[in-house]
C-alpha cells in the first residue's frame, strides 16, 4: 500500500512539474536553445564608424589596430560563451584616402587612410575577424570621388588645355550649368556634376573606362578577402547618361563573377518605390528607410502602437521579393547620417524599438553605440551623430570628433552595462542569440499578419522551408493575454521585455497551451511543433 501511495505521490509530483513547466513555457528558452552559425548571406551586422570607435595609438582618432582591440566585445568567437553582441557582420564605414574626417571624398581607391593605420592594419584586421566567424563588408563610394583624385586633376588640366577626349570622360562635364550641383572647373568654361559637393565630382557611370577602373577596384578588395561592399548614394547612380539600375546591375553581376557570394547593400534615401525598382538590378539589399530614423516606423511602433507597423512591414517585405525574389530586407534604426535613436527614445523604448528590427525578417544592421543608448550631442550637425563609442563611463576616451565632445553615457559605458542585466545592451545580446538560435527568422517571409483587436498588439507568421515561426509585440503598457491557435502546437522559443516590475524585477512570457501571456512592452517568438 505505502508503495502504491508513493508511486501515486511520484506521479503527482511529475504532472506538477509538468503543469508549472507548461505554465512557465520551459523557463527562458535562449538558455538552452542551440545556436545555428551563419554560413549565408544572412547577419546581424555591426556598424563601425572608424574615427570614433577606439583608438589604440592615442593620436584621438580611432583606427584597425583599435578595432581590432574590441573585436571579442563584437563577436569573440564562441556563440555560446562571453560577453559579446554576438554580431557575425560588420560594415565600415569610409577608410580610403580623403582630406576630410568623413572620408566619402575618395583620393586613392587602392589604399587606407594613414588615419586609421596601415594596409597590413587592415589585413590582420579582416584575418582576426573572419577567424571569429564574422563577415566584413566596407563602405564603398561609387558615384563621386574627391576633387583631389588623380583622375579628376588631370581632367581639369586637359579641359583647361581644351581636350574633352582624355580624362574628362570619367566625369561629367558641360559647357551648360543647368543646376546649382553644376560647378565650375576655374579657368574654364566647364562644368562638373557634384551632387553632394564641390569638392566631390560625380563619375561618369556610362563611360566604358569608369567601369574598367571600378571593375579593377572591386576585384582589388576582394581579393584581399572583403565579403562585400556597402554602396554609397545609389540613388544618385540615375542620371542624364546613366541608367542607374542598369549600372548597380552591371557592377553587381561583375563583383559576383570575382566571389560569387559577395553581399552587396545599397543605400537609396528615397521613397519605397525607387528602392523597390532598384531590387531590380539583382542586388542583395538596400536599406529599409522607411522604416528607420528617428521618425521612421519601427520607432512609432516603439511608442506602442505595433499593428499598423506590422502590416507595412509585411507589404514592404513581400514588394521587395516581387522585384528580385532573393531579396534580403534591410533593417535598422539609425545610421551615421542620422540623429541616434536614444535622442527620442527612453530606455525600455530602446530596448522595444531593439526587437522590433532585430526579430524581423532579413539582416540587421546595428550602429555602434546605439545598442548602449548614446545620444548624438545635438541633432542638426552630422558630425555629432558621430560621437565616440563609450567604452567606460569611469575612463572616457580623448577622441577627437568633430561637433562632439565625449560625455559619459547617461545608461553607463559598455563596461557598466555588461554588470547590470537588465541593461539595453544585454536586450541586444539576447535578441541576436534569438536570431541566431532561429535561423528561419531571418530567411523566412512574412506570410500573414496576426491581430489581435488591439492596435498595440499584434504579430505576423514567417514560413521558411516547412518551418512556421510566430513573432508578437505586446506595445501595451500591461500584461497581455492572447489566444494562439494560428499555429498548432506552439513552442516557445524566445522573448525579449522591456519594462520592469515596480520592484525591480522583470515578468516572463509564459505559455500554458495556447494561452500566451506577455508582459508590458514584450515581444516573443513562438514555433510550430
Amino acid at each position: 500500500m505505502k508503495k502504491f501511495l508513493s508511486v501515486c505521490l511520484i506521479f503527482a509530483l511529475l504532472l506538477s512539474c509538468a503543469a508549472l513547466s507548461a505554465c512557465q513555457g520551459g523557463g527562458d528558452p535562449t538558455e538552452s536553445l542551440k545556436i545555428t552559425s551563419s554560413d549565408d548571406k544572412y547577419r546581424s551586422y555591426y556598424q563601425i564608424w572608424i574615427g570614433s570607435f577606439c583608438d589604440s595609438d592615442g593620436d584621438e582618432i580611432g583606427d584597425f589596430q583599435g578595432i581590432i582591440s574590441k573585436l571579442d566585445y563584437i563577436n569573440d568567437g564562441d556563440p555560446d560563451g562571453g560577453d559579446d553582441l554576438g554580431m557575425d557582420g560588420i560594415w565600415l564605414s569610409p577608410m580610403m584616402p580623403s582630406n576630410t574626417y568623413h572620408k566619402y571624398n575618395v583620393r586613392d581607391y587602392y589604399a587606407i587612410d594613414e588615419d586609421f593605420g596601415t594596409m597590413e592594419d587592415f589585413d590582420e584586421f579582416l584575418k582576426a575577424a573572419h577567424d571569429r566567424g564574422i563577415k566584413v563588408i566596407i563602405d564603398l563610394v561609387v558615384n563621386h570621388s574627391g576633387s583631389d583624385h588623380e583622375f579628376f586633376v588631370k581632367a581639369c588640366e586637359e579641359l583647361r588645355e581644351g581636350k574633352e577626349d582624355g580624362y574628362a570622360r570619367y566625369y561629367n562635364f558641360s559647357t551648360q550649368r543647368d543646376s546649382v550641383y553644376q560647378h565650375n572647373v576655374s579657368g574654364t568654361n566647364y562644368y562638373y556634376q557634384g551632387d553632394f559637393w564641390d569638392q566631390m565630382p560625380d563619375w561618369n557611370l556610362s563611360f566604358d573606362g569608369t567601369r574598367e577602373y571600378f571593375e579593377d577596384v572591386a576585384k582589388f578588395w576582394l581579393d584581399k578577402g572583403v565579403d562585400g561592399f556597402r554602396l554609397d548614394a545609389v540613388k544618385y547612380f540615375k542620371d542624364s547618361h546613366t541608367d542607374g539600375v542598369e549600372f548597380l546591375k552591371w557592377f553587381y553581376e561583375m563583383s559576383k563573377s570575382y566571389k560569387d557570394d559577395v553581399y552587396m547593400v545599397g543605400e537609396d534615401w528615397d521613397n519605397p518605390s525607387s528602392i523597390y525598382d532598384y531590387y531590380e538590378s539583382g542586388i542583395d539589399s538596400l536599406f529599409n528607410f522607411k522604416f528607420a530614423t528617428t521618425s521612421g516606423e519601427f520607432v512609432m511602433a516603439a511608442h506602442g502602437m505595433v499593428e499598423d507597423m506590422i502590416k507595412s512591414l509585411k507589404k514592404y517585405d513581400n514588394n521587395i521579393k516581387t522585384h528580385n525574389e532573393n531579396a534580403i530586407n534591410a533593417n535598422f534604426l539609425t545610421n551615421h547620417d542620422m540623429v541616434r535613436v536614444a535622442n527620442v527614445l527612453d530606455e525600455d523604448e530602446n530596448k522595444f524599438a531593439a526587437a522590433l528590427y532585430m526579430l524581423a525578417p532579413g539582416n540587421t544592421f546595428t550602429y555602434y553605440g546605439e545598442e548602449i543608448g548614446i545620444e548624438a550631442a545635438n541633432t542638426t550637425n552630422d558630425a555629432s551623430f558621430r560621437t565616440a563609442m563609450i567604452w567606460d563611463n569611469d575612463n572616457l576616451p580623448e577622441m577627437d570628433v568633430p561637433g562632439a565632445d565625449v560625455e559619459e553615457n547617461e545608461l553607463g559605458g559598455v563596461k557598466q552595462q555588461l554588470e547590470r542585466e537588465d541593461s539595453l545592451l544585454n536586450a541586444y545580446r539576447k535578441l541576436v542569440k534569438i536570431r541566431m538560435q532561429n535561423p528561419e527568422l531571418s530567411r523566412g517571409d512574412i506570410t500573414e499578419t496576426v491581430s489581435f483587436d488591439d492596435l498595440r498588439c499584434a504579430g505576423f507568421i514567417v514560413e521558411y522551408e516547412g518551418a512556421k515561426l510566430l513573432v508578437i509585440h505586446n506595445g501595451n503598457e500591461e500584461e497581455k493575454q492572447v489566444t494562439i491557435d494560428m499555429i498548432s502546437s506552439p513552442e516557445l522559443r524566445g522573448y525579449s521585455v522591456a519594462t520592469a516590475n515596480e520592484d525591480g524585477s522583470y515578468s516572463a512570457v509564459t505559455l500554458s497551451g495556447t494561452t500566451l501571456t506577455l508582459p508590458a512592452k514584450s515581444s516573443v517568438v513562438l514555433k510550430e511543433g
